[in-house]
This record gives structure tokens, C-alpha cells and sequence, in this order.
């Protein structure tokens, strides 16, 4: 992967990277209209590459190996409190059957429908499941709903598994190898109902944005402002609107970084 972004770099080229929050497929559809769309508008070809895991991601746009990028809400927050040179150009939007487009999602924490665990006090000495560290749904959010019910997920949790990807925390769930795990409401949603009613909410967070979109310092300002215009004019042609990204909008910066302050 590293050496398909070191090699993909002449100026007909643009690389994407995003953050492995669902499996390399799943990504590359949930991209597809939108790269082919700011193929045709740039006139270049657009490489979605996506990270072994989160932090990599960061190290990618440190070293100017991506061009442009949509990375998590946390991600985003370290890499401004880093001083990382990067452009913010928009918040992803998703919609689906159940919600209208929206810039902003929720953390879960879900357990069994017929598990024991009634209460968020009654996860202490459970197994646990977690996406990745630098997950803000999957990590970020449920230790810090625990927290603030008087349960430290350092110390007083079961076995914790790192699962990293959303989908293998319900996978887990359902075939009872975890208690409890932690996902971002999306991926509950689109379960069918038969799946959902296996499974139980313990506890959902506030908002939270979206990922963000950003432009390595690299880019000539007037691409990046070009990308950020077409970004912003971006709607979605698909009536599927679970398959892909909605569209994009701007936000205030200061509802990234205020996630540092949950740690």
C-alpha cells in the first residue's frame, strides 16, 4: 500500500486516503460516486488507498503520501493539535432509509437482547469489544460514557478485545464472543430488523461530526480550493442512499477539537 502511494504521484493523480473503519470493498462503494465525480470535474485520476488502521493514516498525510483525505472526527483533532499541515474542506454527509442527510453520528454501546447486562454499571469484570484506539465511536466516546457512569474501562472491564472494524464488534455480538462492544449508529441501523432485535442500546452518546475532509499543504491552494467547491456542491444521485456519501457541508472547527478534551 505504502508503495502504490509513493509511486502513484504524477500530477494526473490524486490519492484518497481514508480511514479502514469497514472492509477495503465497502469503502470503495461508499466512495465510488464521488470519486468518479471529482474525476470528471478534475480531470484526474482519483486512488483510493485505505490504512491499515487509523494512526496510519496520520503518518500518510504527515509524509505527504496522500493528497487529499477523509479522516475521523478524532484523527482530525490530533492532527490540528499536532500543527500537521493539512487543509479542513468539509464534513461527509450520510443519509439512509431511517434518517434524512445528516453531518453528524453517535457512538453505541450495545450488549446480547437476552444478555444480563441491563445497565452500563453491569459492564464491570464483562468482555468488551473496541474498534481501534483512535476510533471516536468505536473507543473515544464509549470510555468516556463509562467514565461519567463510574466505570473505568482501564481498570474495571473484562477482557477487552480491539476489533477494529465496526462490523466485527456486531459480528462478535451475535456470536456471543464479546458481552458488550461499542460501534457508530450507522452500522446498527443498517442491520435488518431481525439482526437489530438480537441486540440491545445500552447507551448512545451525543453528536458527533462526521469525518472530515482535508487537503495535504502540498496541493497548489487553488486545487485545493477548487476540491473544497466541488465538495461542497456534491450531492448524491443514488436513490440508495446507504451506499454511499450524501453530500458534504462546512463546520466549526473548535466541534473537532473539543474531542481531545474527552480523553
Amino acid at each position: 500500500m505504502l508503495l502504490c502511494c509513493t509511486c502513484l504521484c504524477a500530477k494526473d493523480q490524486l490519492i484518497l486516503g481514508v480511514n479502514p473503519y469497514k472492509t477495503t470493498p465497502e469503502i470503495q462503494a461508499i466512495h465510488a460516486e464521488l470519486i468518479a465525480y471529482l474525476e470528471k470535474a478534475l480531470d484526474k485520476e482519483i486512488v483510493l488507498v485505505v490504512s491499515k488502521d487509523y494512526n496510519q493514516l496520520i503518518t500518510l498525510i504527515e509524509q505527504g503520501n496522500v493528497d487529499i483525505a477523509s479522516i475521523s472526527p478524532k484523527l482530525f483533532a490530533m492532527l490540528r493539535q499536532k500543527e500537521i499541515k493539512a487543509d479542513y474542506l468539509a464534513t461527509i454527509q450520510f443519509a439512509d432509509t431511517q434518517m434524512p442527510k445528516r453531518s453528524t453520528y453517535r457512538s453505541l454501546i450495545l450488549t446480547q437482547n437476552e444478555s444480563t447486562i441491563k445497565e452500563l454499571a453491569d459492564l464491570k469484570g464483562k468482555s468488551f469489544g473496541f474498534t481501534d484506539i483512535d476510533s471516536t465511536s468505536g473507543y473515544l466516546y464509549p470510555r468516556f460514557t463509562m467514565r461519567q457512569n463510574g466505570i473505568d474501562p482501564s481498570k474495571e472491564l473484562g477482557k477487552i478485545y480491539m476489533l477494529k472494524k465496526h462490523p466485527k464488534i456486531i459480528d462478535a455480538l451475535l456470536e456471543k464472543s464479546i458481552d458488550a462492544g461499542a460501534v457508530y449508529d450507522g452500522i446498527y441501523r443498517a442491520l435488518p430488523k431481525e439482526t437489530q432485535n438480537k441486540i440491545r442500546i445500552l447507551s448512545t452518546s451525543e453528536e458527533i461530526p462526521y469525518d472530515a475532509m482535508i487537503a495535504s499543504e502540498h496541493l497548489d491552494p487553488t486545487l485545493r480550493a477548487h476540491i473544497k467547491t466541488l465538495l461542497l456542491a456534491f450531492h448524491t444521485s443514488s436513490s440508495n442512499t446507504q451506499s454511499g456519501i450524501a453530500g458534504f457541508e462546512e463546520k466549526p472547527l473548535f466541534l473537532y477539537d473539543r474531542l481531545l478534551h474527552l480523553e
